[in-house]
């Protein structure tokens, strides 16, 4: 009939997934931020999206179980299935400074306990995280071995060290799209393509060295100013940073800023210093794969701030002397942030003044991957003994946290500062030019091993060209990988994690060492099931779990009639109301399971655990069909329609009497699905 058409129309709707999916919501936890001081965002609406999508295919509840409690575990697990596990993901994440990791930890998995607890069977389980208890079947040592089930995801159970807004904290999936999957597809081929370039490179490294060799005896027979040039780079060196980042010395010179990356750090490098004259410091900025943006700086768009340079030379016998500054200059800065800041805030001084602006190279600019270069003159020459040692300082003392910089080569000057030019080149140590100056044939096998050094360290040639393109382009299939939507998943670590009995439910008090296990009062595992969240998922939906079916029936009445047979529909515990219609309740749940009168869906026949099926015969049943009108006799004998002597009639939920203002004004957006949307609040 048409009541029969319009019912099977409604459960055909795209929309019927998104209202089935709200109570779920709410048992999940779901929420599009971490809780907590901070309250960061997250992306889990992959996993929203695909409750919705189960509910609209019509998944089967056993299988809607299994593959949330445990999709990562089925064999050969699909994207789908992994992707489902999010709903044990929905948790709250501390990202607090000064929180104990693993008392979080613990309150994760305590969580995961309860909330299937609750889900699932209607057990209240909180009470025997801390004890036993008179009312509760389950004692306090089955609750810890439920928990065993959970303890063993691969995880830290807080925010992880890159859980600022919007990024998830591992394990996570990426899930790309169609036109995603092509532009990965095209990356990896560029990466196939320059590996077997620096296949080929060494093979003409030789020939690559000839040329430079020949190159550099014609410009020094011609005093070239492009080998004898300005600046010296500084051939060894020492560095530290103040805030624990690793600096590592690069084969060109440079240094490589890694590992913890503080919001205000300082570097200190050190370095021998030529007897003579000292002129002045350059200081030559890179950018590198590792860095955010593949730019010059550390912070999180490629930029960094250098409010401060110090310069201080240590002669032997003598103690350290400041060499104040008098002149810097750049070949390129970002607007209101000017290298002559340096000088303002007076080297040293400058640690002291977090907040000080400086040097900056705006990591949002269209040339933010473009070298970089600054000097940094005192007034006039300097002095220098034998055996000195120069110290060069770099601070980073601004307002903007994580803005150190990245890469870096500092090179040394003997001109007077006012002859020093910022374009002039990096020359040639004085032992590569006295062997390249001298007769090609004289050169003795050492000579020669030294002079290839120096190539291979310093010269552009093929095999470091072929690197830098390898590493670019690994770099952007990394930052591009990472750009794509996620969701956090769960994923059982190589080896399970020990469960213990938590006096009083303490994190740092174990005692009983508990395998995992199931309740007493409860039915055993099905034979063969896994003792793992797989076969805890299985268990519950086996036809001899008690619970399960029971609860879910009762959830959908209570979403159709207002209330459901069981009153107390999140407690089926002995604190729980009796239902009031248990035998009722009893067939409706077997019938679930193994449906005999259930109708067809849309021309589909019923099948087991079939929640539309379900559905449809109680919305085509006459108690439900009844007019919701009643006598003043009737409400006053069955004021809560408990005897369904009437048709359903209940408020709206919050959320829905906002969806119905917005359609019946023609904002109800109707799009199905992707990111959360922040309406003005």
């Amino acid at each position: 009939g048409a009541y029969a058409a319009l019912v099977d129309r409604l459960l055909a709707s795209k929309h019927f997934g998104e209202r089935m999916a709200l109570e779920w919501l709410d048992f999940a936890r779901y929420a599009d931020s971490n809780g907590f001081q901070s309250d960061g965002s997250r992306q889990m609406w992959l996993w929203r999206d695909w409750l919705i999508q189960a509910y609209n295919r019509n998944l089967p509840f056993d299988q809607f179980t299994v593959e949330q409690l445990a999709g990562d575990l089925l064999p050969n697990a699909t994207q789908d299935q992994i992707i489902a596990t999010g709903f044990n993901r929905n948790h709250r994440l501390n990202g607090e400074g000064g929180r104990i990791v693993e008392e979080w930890f613990v309150e994760t998995v305590i969580d995961r306990v309860e909330t299937t607890g609750m889900t699932w069977m209607a057990l209240t389980l909180n009470c025997c995280r801390c004890h036993d208890h008179k009312y509760d079947p389950i004692s306090q040592k089955e609750f810890y071995q439920l928990f065993a089930f959970f303890n063993s995801n691969d995880e830290s159970g807080v925010l992880g060290p890159e859980g600022k807004n919007g990024v998830n904290t591992p394990p996570l999936l990426r899930v790309p799209d169609e036109t995603q999957k092509a532009e990965l597809a095209k990356l990896d081929q560029a990466i196939v393509e320059a590996e077997a370039r620096t296949k080929e490179a060494p093979g003409r490294m030789a020939e690559a060295m000839a040329d430079w060799e020949a190159d550099l005896r014609a410009k020094l027979g011609a005093k070239s100013s492009s080998a004898l040039s300005t600046w010296t780079a500084v051939p060894e060196a020492t560095a530290k940073s103040s805030g624990g980042a690793t600096l590592t010395r690069q084969g060109d010179g440079s240094w490589l800023a890694g590992g913890k990356n503080p919001p205000n750090d300082t570097y200190e490098i050190t370095m021998p210093v030529a007897e003579g004259d000292f002129g002045g410091v350059l200081l030559e900025v890179y950018p590198d794969a590792s860095l955010p943006n593949q730019s010059l700086g550390r912070g999180s768009n490629g930029n960094f701030v250098l409010t401060g340079v110090e310069l201080k030379l240590t002669s032997p016998g003598k103690p350290a002397q400041d060499i104040p500054l008098a002149k810097a200059e750049a070949d390129y800065e970002q607007p209101n942030y000017g290298v002559e800041a340096i000088i303002g805030n007076r080297g040293s001084k400058a640690k002291a003044r977090k907040g000080s602006k400086g040097w900056a190279i705006d990591g949002n600019s269209a040339d933010k991957r473009l070298p970089r270069r600054a000097m940094f003159l005192p007034a006039s020459t300097v002095a220098v003994p034998k055996g000195a040692m120069l110290t060069v300082v770099l601070n980073h003392q601004s307002q903007f946290s994580d803005h150190n910089v990245g890469k870096f080569r500092l090179s040394t000057t003997a001109m007077s500062p006012s002859l020093a030019k910022l374009d002039g080149g990096v020359g040639l140590p004085a032992e590569i030019v006295k062997l390249l100056s001298g007769d090609p044939g004289a050169i003795a096998p050492a000579e020669r091993k030294t002079l290839e050094a120096y190539f291979r360290e310093h010269a552009d040639h093929p095999v470091r060209r072929a690197k830098a393109e390898l590493d670019a382009v690994r770099a952007s299939r990394k930052s591009f990988e990472e750009s794509l939507p996620s969701v956090m998943v769960m994923k059982e670590a190589p080896q399970p994690k020990e469960a213990f009995v938590l006096a009083r439910g303490e994190y740092d008090k174990p005692s009983d060492l508990v395998p995992r296990a199931l309740p007493s009062v409860l039915p055993p595992l099905p034979q063969g099931a896994p003792l793992n969240r797989l076969g805890l998922a299985r268990w519950l939906v086996s036809g001899e779990h008690p619970l399960t079916a029971r609860v879910w029936v009762n959830r959908t009445w209570e979403r159709l009639f207002g209330t459901g047979i069981v009153k107390t529909s999140e407690n089926f515990g002995s604190q729980a109301e009796w239902p009031i219609h248990p035998e009722l309740l009893d067939w409706l749940a077997t019938e679930f399971i193994s449906p005999t009168v259930l109708p067809a869906v849309n021309g589909k026949s019923a099948g087991p655990w079939d929640m539309k099926a379900m559905i449809k015969f109680l919305v085509m049943s006459r108690a439900y069909r009844q007019s919701s009108a009643a006598s003043s006799e009737s409400f006053a004998r069955d004021p809560e329609n408990r005897l369904l002597s009437r048709g359903p009639r209940f408020r709206l939920r919050g959320e829905l009497v906002r969806d119905q203002a917005l359609a019946v004004s023609g904002l109800l957006a109707p799009k199905l699905g992707g990111p959360s949307v922040r309406p003005y609040m």
